[in-house]
């Protein structure tokens, strides 16, 4: 059996992995107590205000259904974050290597409360950032292999998109995002960063249209 599983492993790494990543997120999902999320460690940011605002014009409650339905998606957001890690190290790397390094994810980071990564914006935001920061790996491994009749540029304004979500959902991650445009400058791809630079100004844009539409002030949730 142990041969089988580890034949299965070798000729489907991914598939192997995400199964283990969803068995430990049915037990987490299963036997974690509260929301998911340590609210004690968490400051007051856009990201919780906009929650507590979708939950009044919801009207959720404190119910046991509530929570589980919390935990569920906190734990299918981290199954994204082990998929893009994997990927990421895939293209940098090997399959072998991105089954390891996958690995930490897949038991470190199921949800707030319960791995490495306490902060609820940090963790939400992360898989947004990864996805945004894969697509523009993919697209620079492609034009260094001068395979640019594979090369899209609206690869890059997607990519910008999910940057600027992430940069809603955790500000702070804007760090991250401005060395991604910096990188792409460097490697002299200025079409590809002001089409990255793009698609991160239409998110936050569109982001603060919709808290203006549910009366949020988004400067109050913004702390140094």
């Amino acid at each position: 059996m142990l041969q089988g599983l580890k034949r299965f492993k070798e000729k489907h790494p991914f598939t192997a992995l995400m199964l283990i990543a969803i068995a430990v997120r049915i037990l987490v999902v299963a036997f974690a107590p509260g929301y998911g999320s340590n609210h004690e460690v968490q400051h007051t940011t856009l990201f919780l205000g906009f929650v507590d605002k979708i939950k009044e014009l919801l009207g959720i409650g404190q119910t046991v259904s509530a929570k589980v339905i919390s935990r569920s998606l906190y734990a299918l957001v981290s199954l994204f974050t082990v998929s893009m890690v994997y990927r990421i190290c895939d293209l940098t790397s090997n399959k072998q290597n991105a089954w390891l390094l996958a690995l930490i994810p897949t038991f470190s980071i199921v949800m707030p409360s319960f791995g490495i990564i306490e902060n609820a914006n940090a963790f939400l935001g992360l898989p947004l950032l990864l996805y945004g920061a894969n697509v523009v790996l993919r697209q620079e491994v492609l034009r260094q292999n001068n395979l640019k009749e594979k090369i899209h540029r609206t690869s890059f304004l997607i990519a910008g998109l999910m940057l600027g979500l992430g940069i809603c959902v955790w500000y702070e991650s804007i760090f991250v995002v401005l060395s991604i445009l910096l990188i792409l400058f460097i490697r002299r791809n200025p079409k590809g960063a002001l089409m990255t630079l793009a698609g991160i100004v239409i998110a936050i844009v569109a982001v603060g249209l919709l808290l203006w539409a549910l009366n949020v002030n988004p400067l109050k949730y913004i702390q140094l």
